[in-house]
C-alpha cells in the first residue's frame, strides 16, 4: 500500500527531507513508537506537510523503506553486465556485491523493522518483497542464462538457479546480521563465504554433473 505520486513529488526536496528522516525515526523508535511530530521536527517542516504527501504513519514507513530498497537493489543490478571470460570470478564479484548490499545496516534495518511490522501490515513484507527479492532474483537468472547459452552451466528454471545462488553464497551471515551479532562490514567472513557458496553452485550446475545425473 505505498503511496501513489507522480515523478516530480517523487524527487522534490521536501519529499526526500520527510523520507530521509522518517527512515531515521523509524530506525530508532520504530514503527509502534515513532511519532510524525518528531519526523516533522528532524525534517524541518511541519506536521501538515507530512500528511499532505503521505495520509498515514503506515504510507510514510513503507516509502521510507522502500525508496532504499530500490535504491540498494538498483546498486546490485548495475553489476549485472554482459559475463566475462572468467565465470568464477564474475560470480564471486556479483556474490560479493550482493551480500555486502544485504549486509548493509539501512538494509538490515529495513528488514527488522519488516518483520516487526509484517503481522499487523502484511503489504509491508509483499511490498519488499516483490520489489527487492523477486527482481533480484528474477534478473540475476537471466544473467545465468547467459552463461547457460555459453554453455558453462546448465540452468534449468532461471529463478530458482538465483535463489540456490543466493542461499549459497549467504551461508549465515544474513541471520547474524538480524540478530545483530555480525559485524559490519564483515569483508574476510563475506568473501570466504561467496568463494565457497560459488564453488558449489558452480559444481552443482556445471554441464557434466548435469550429464551425469541424466545417465542414473
Amino acid at each position: 500500500m505505498a503511496e501513489p505520486s507522480g515523478g516530480e513529488e517523487r524527487v522534490s526536496p521536501k519529499r526526500r527531507q520527510v523520507l530521509a528522516a522518517a527512515r531515521e525515526v523509524f530506525i530508532e523508535s520504530g514503527f509502534e513508537r515513532a511519532s510524525c511530530d518528531v519526523i516533522a521536527s528532524r525534517a524541518g517542516v511541519s506536521k501538515a506537510t507530512i500528511y499532505s504527501h503521505f495520509h498515514d504513519k503506515h504510507a510514510l514507513f513503507i516509502a521510507s523503506f522502500s525508496q532504499e530498497a530500490d535504491a540498494l537493489r538498483a546498486e546490485f543490478l548495475a553489476c549485472l553486465s554482459e559475463p566475462g571470460a572468467d565465470m568464477h570470478a564474475d560470480l564471486c564479484a556479483i556474490g560479493n556485491k550482493l551480500i555486502h548490499i544485504s549486509l548493509a545496516p539501512a538494509f538490515v534495518s529495513l528488514y527488522r523493522h519488516t518483520y516487526a511490522e509484517g503481522g499487523r501490515f502484511p503489504a509491508i513484507g509483499q511490498l519488499l518483497y516483490e520489489r527487492g527479492a523477486v527482481v533480484v532474483q528474477t534478473m540475476l537468472g537471466t544473467y545465468l542464462e547467459k552463461y547457460a547459452a555459453r554453455g558453462e552451466l546448465v540452468v534449468e528454471d532461471p529463478r530458482t538457479a538465483a535463489v540456490q545462488f543466493i542461499g549459497l553464497v549467504q551461508e549465515d551471515l544474513i541471520m547474524r546480521a538480524h540478530l545483530g551479532i555480525l559485524v559490519f562490514p564483515a569483508t574476510e567472513q563475506v568473501k570466504a563465504a561467496v568463494e565457497r557458496g560459488v564453488a558449489s553452485f558452480i559444481r552443482a550446475h556445471r554441464p557434466e554433473r548435469s550429464a551425469t545425473r541424466a545417465k542414473r
